[in-house]
């Protein structure tokens, strides 16, 4: 196994699962948590991860194909995507890939998954298509002010790393929402989630 990458959460492993290119997604113990609570936090957290990934594709969304979980060990095994992140890939040529994503995000809320960490850095750029990943942050919730909060994220973040290169990407991602059974009541939820944050 070769380590490509670790963060808070979990270590990122490339490796092989009968012959194909695998990533592993290893949940690592927090020394500030009592041990029977972080075994039973990890563990959780894993299959919770790999659910939302199954939900996801259920409803249309590409994500990397679940090979096992194993929560003894708090790993899961999943489809190794080949090709760059889309925060490395977004360019003024292909700013049709805004689109996809925002129809991509609208999939998930309308099948009420939430993200929890929607940026250009989670979803990855294979030829044409785009593969979201780490749900580590993601829930169920049919409420409106989730799926803006949701959407409110992504924006900041969007903009923060893309404004300057792709000052249209933000309203393509909205287009792509809107075309795609987003709801507007999301858009004017987010609005105001904004305006609350602005002025506390």
């Amino acid at each position: 196994m070769k380590l490509i990458a670790q963060g808070a959460e979990a270590k990122l492993f490339k490796t092989k699962f009968n012959s194909k290119n695998a990533l592993l997604k290893q949940r690592v113990p927090k020394a500030y948590r009592c041990n029977e609570l972080d075994e039973m936090l990890r563990s959780t957290r894993t299959t919770a991860e790999a659910n939302m990934f199954r939900k996801a594709r259920a409803l249309g969304v590409n994500t990397p194909t679940i090979f096992e979980v194993d929560k003894k060990k708090k790993e899961i095994v999943m489809e190794f995507i080949e090709g760059p992140r889309l925060k490395d890939a977004l360019k003024k040529e292909n700013l049709a890939l805004c689109k996809q994503v925002g129809q991509m995000v609208a999939l998930m809320h309308s099948g009420n998954l939430i993200h929890g960490d929607l940026t250009t850095s989670n979803i990855m750029v294979n030829d044409k298509d785009l593969f979201f990943i780490d749900f580590g942050l993601g829930k169920t919730s049919a409420k409106i002010e989730d799926k803006a909060v949701d959407l409110l994220v992504f924006r900041k973040t969007f903009e923060a790393t893309h404004i300057n290169l792709m000052p249209k990407g933000w309203d393509q991602i909205l287009e792509g929402y809107l075309s795609k059974s987003g709801k507007k009541e999301v858009l004017k939820q987010m609005e105001k989630v904004e305006g609350r944050v602005r002025y506390h």
